[in-house]
């Protein structure tokens, strides 16, 4: 494993409790010059694992770090509470879920202006089989947005579902099963199809699936289902399409009981699918190779350069004093010349990061959920690294 002798990074925001949005547990996208975000809280107690004050924010700030506002402060119940990650953008309207909240308290669909303005409740989940707790946001695909709940459905493992934009119309359109539910991450759009990963994080047992949906027939099929171990096990994000043959992704591995011993082959792994054949292939073990972060905890994102980045939250003990506070990476596609660009060491810039990446301009943005300032752990960052010739 090579070393970047160089470490471009800058934390360009560290939240604050004045700011009235802490804890940015999701990556941040990119328009007109703004990068907008989520956080769980819209003030943070600053224990690990965090407990706040309030439901959280949607936010946006500059490239450069200036100009940081809320966009929607989630104050009430009735709106939602907990933005835990994923924000969808169809050009004006900015869509996103809650976790908790709502009409029943087990989260929200919500929209609103990029600006702030006409936010919407688009569903109150936990209404009867509709689904509980969504984790991530959706994905529009043919003016439908499509998304997965953690929870609820017919087996009370989650649901796939569609929501209409344009008649308002909500409907369920696959009830996951256990073993093989409980999604946490997004799904992501292939052609005809929506590929998606399911993981019990908690189960000893379930690794965990790739799957396809095609919403044209409603057809469901299992691509791959997780060893475990070496070969992957307990995905954590989204899969990340190349365009051509192949998807990409990283699983988190198991994730354990306060007092369980992990297995040291457990702390996670990089793969890729090949899209026609089913091939699965793993193409990184963080098991093998101290000091690259463990845990992987985000979707690949394919730069500009053909490389694969990605970030690693750490050791299974989330965001502990004394131990690893994660990485920032990058390999080729086949696996080769793995490479560790920023290691995030203290709580003052940084530490435990979060979820996806986003390339903008000569920079790679993410968040990190603690550290920066605040009391205890830390409210969290957002930082960029500069890339070559950046």
């Amino acid at each position: 494993m090579k070393r970047s002798s160089v470490t471009p990074f800058e934390l360009i925001h560290a939240f604050t409790d004045a700011d009235g949005a802490t804890v940015p547990f999701g990556s941040v996208f990119e328009h007109d010059g703004w990068l907008y975000g989520t956080t769980q809280w819209n003030a943070s107690a600053g224990s690990c694992p965090p407990t706040g004050i309030g439901g959280g924010a949607v936010y946006r700030i500059r490239p450069d770090g200036n100009d940081f506002e809320v966009v929607k402060s989630f104050k009430t119940s009735t709106d939602g509470h907990n933005l835990f990650h994923g924000l969808s953008f169809d050009g004006q309207a900015i869509t996103g879920v809650t976790r908790n909240g709502g009409h029943y308290g087990y989260g929200t669909l919500f929209s609103v202006n990029v600006s702030g303005a006409d936010f919407r409740v688009l569903h109150h989940f936990g209404n009867g089989l509709d689904g509980r707790h969504p984790y991530n946001g959706p994905v529009l695909f043919e003016h439908t947005l499509y998304g997965m709940t953690f929870l609820g459905g017919d087996h009370a493992a989650g649901v796939l579902y569609g929501y209409e934009r344009t008649t308002g119309t909500y409907s369920v359109r696959h009830s996951f099963s256990v073993p093989g539910g409980k999604p946490f991450g997004s799904l992501t759009v292939v052609g005809e199809w929506l590929y998606g990963m399911v993981s019990d994080h908690r189960s000893t047992t379930d690794h965990g699936l790739i799957f396809r949906y095609r919403p044209a027939n409603e057809t469901y099929e299992i691509v791959h289902a997780f060893a475990g171990g070496s070969r992957g096990g307990y995905p954590y994000d989204s899969l990340t399409w190349d365009g051509g043959r192949f998807l990409y992704g990283s699983t988190l591995g198991y994730y354990p009981f306060t007092g369980e011993t992990l297995p040291l082959d457990d702390q996670g792994v990089i793969f890729r699918l090949d899209a026609d054949s089913g091939v699965y292939e793993v193409i990184h073990d963080f098991s093998r190779c101290a000091g690259d972060g463990a845990k992987p905890n985000s979707a690949m994102l394919i730069g500009s350069d053909g490389l694969l980045y990605g970030i690693a939250h750490g050791t299974e003990i989330w965001g502990g004093p004394g131990y690893e506070f994660g990485t920032l990476y990058r390999l080729q596609p086949n696996g080769s010349d793995f490479e560790v660009l920023h290691t995030f060491d203290s709580m003052a810039h940084g530490n435990t990061p979060m979820r996806s990446l986003l390339e903008c301009g000569d920079h790679l943005y993410g968040t990190t959920a603690f550290g920066g300032s605040g009391t205890g752990v830390g409210n969290g960052t957002v930082w960029r690294y500069a890339l070559a010739g950046g």
